[in-house]
């Protein structure tokens, strides 16, 4: 499910703008779903790569011990961050602003038509 968030958006000067947030939101059944998806795809690794001469000493408990750890992960990430648009307090341009599904708020970026940087944070 997505959801828009308010935030500001300032510049290193400390001028201020509005703007939104979009996060998706996962239920618990979707994050079940994920983590167990994750832990089935890094345990069919450690089967793809038990035939592979020596290396198979390193990768298979590799990819054994990184199912469960990945998993816990992904079942933990409640909301995932898509992307922020708004104003650029320095130029005035409407942007918007791919972010990093594991993001956290307040972020440094930059405003893509003027390479400003520009701060991300919650009113």
């Amino acid at each position: 499910m997505a959801e828009e968030r308010p935030i500001l958006i300032e510049n290193d000067a400390g001028e201020t703008r509005a703007g939104t947030l979009r996060v998706t939101l996962f239920s618990r059944r979707e994050r079940w779903v994920r983590a167990l998806k994750m832990l089935a795809l890094m345990w069919l690794l450690a089967a793809a790569t038990l035939f592979i001469p020596v290396a198979h000493f390193v990768l298979v408990p590799g990819f054994l011990i990184a199912g469960p750890v990945t998993a816990v992960m992904r079942f933990r990430t409640g909301e995932s961050l898509e992307s922020a648009s708004g104003q650029c307090p320095t130029c005035g341009k409407a942007m918007t602003v791919s972010l990093d599904p594991a993001a956290r708020l307040p972020l440094w970026t930059y405003c893509a038509p003027t390479n400003d940087p520009i701060r991300l944070r919650y009113p």
